[in-house]
């Protein structure tokens, strides 16, 4: 769940990675996008520390996390949104398809935790 949120991170617009152009969109959907990406950034935090102290609702708040983290990268991937007049760099493409498996591993490692695979 940690190793989530942290790669989430790197890929900030303006950053070391993300260096496309998004003034094309409007106001309300950047900074709507903006914030649903910070409050799944801030739900990873303490949903991995509900999963430290073994919280009951922790398994189920992670695979809903996994799910949000592989859509939104999906759905950049396939071009869907955000949209840019800049090409995504193959770097981004890279770490993104890295993060969606990440994103995938998660999913699966809560769930044999949750059967008691694990």
């Amino acid at each position: 769940m940690f190793m989530n949120v942290l790669l989430l991170t790197v890929l900030v617009p303006g950053g070391p990675i993300e260096n496309r152009d998004f003034s094309a969109l409007k106001g309300i959907v950047f900074w709507g996008f903006n914030v649903f990406l910070i409050t799944l950034g801030l739900a990873s935090y303490g949903t991995s520390y509900l999963l430290l102290t073994a919280n009951h609702y922790a398994v189920r708040a992670a695979q809903v996390l996994a799910v949000l983290y592989f859509g939104v990268y999906m759905v950049d991937l396939g071009g869907i949104f955000p949209k840019s007049p800049t090409k995504m760099s193959k770097v981004l493409m890279l770490m993104e398809i890295i993060n969606a498996s990440m994103a995938v591993l998660l999913f699966i490692c809560v769930t044999a935790v949750e059967k008691g695979v694990m």
